[in-house]
């Protein structure tokens, strides 16, 4: 009894791997096993057999699109009147200031310099050779400045000091005109500023080209409390 029952158990592994390979064989052909299907048929009842209508093709004609293009607006070309003076000189009739053999004993006695000058000073200088000076000179100047500048109270108790930028134009005659801030510090301050610039209503005037023009000037007035 004892000899079986050891080959028994010598052999119980193989058994379970048997068992393991059998189950699993049985589990696989389950999952693959098909059931035929049998089309179901239906009984014969004496009617005709239901035709359906079929649908037709319609092919519809291919719509050609105009495209309109947008028309170009015409640009008139500026045209000019020309003529041949007896010279062979192409000249504008539009042009009056032209000289021509016709037209040039009417300029004579024209100051074509004086026409310059009066075209030229149409607005005054930044800039000329010889720039305005003060009558008496810049130290004179400064001094009649601050001899006649005040502090303001207000700015002065609150401490608000600063430089004043005025701008001014200095006429062909040595007159001051045109002064305003060009840079502001204080309401107070840049009036007083003002004031005092429109005192200084002697200068020798800027020249450019030898003779007198309007020229653009800038002074500063400084504001400090001791």
């Amino acid at each position: 009894m004892k000899t079986s029952k050891a080959l028994l158990e010598r052999k119980r592994p193989l058994f379970f791997m048997a068992g393991l390979v059998f189950a699993f064989s049985i589990t696989l052909v389950s999952f693959e096993w098909r059931t035929p299907y049998e089309y179901p048929v239906l009984p014969d009842c004496g009617l005709p057999p239901i035709e359906y209508p079929q649908g037709y093709l319609v092919t519809l004609p291919e719509t050609e699109k105009k495209v309109e293009k947008p028309e170009l607006p015409k640009v008139e070309k500026p045209t000019f009147e020309i003529k041949l003076a007896e010279n062979n000189a192409v000249t504008e009739t539009s042009d009056p200031t032209v000289l021509t053999p016709e037209n040039v004993e009417d300029h004579k006695g024209t100051d074509f310099k004086a026409v310059e000058a009066e075209v030229a000073d149409v607005a005054p200088y930044d800039w000329v050779p010889k720039m305005p000076v003060y009558c008496s000179g810049p130290e004179d100047m400064m001094k009649v400045m601050y001899k006649n500048l005040n502090y303001p109270k207000v700015p002065l108790d609150n401490g608000v000091s600063g430089v004043v930028v005025v701008q001014f134009t200095v006429t062909k005659s040595g007159a001051v005109k045109d002064v305003q801030v060009a840079r502001s510090v204080d309401p107070w301050l840049d009036a007083e500023a003002l004031r005092v610039v429109k005192m200084l209503d002697c200068f020798e005037p800027g020249q450019q080209g030898g003779r007198n023009v309007d020229v653009f000037l800038k002074l500063p007035v400084r504001f400090s409390i001791e």
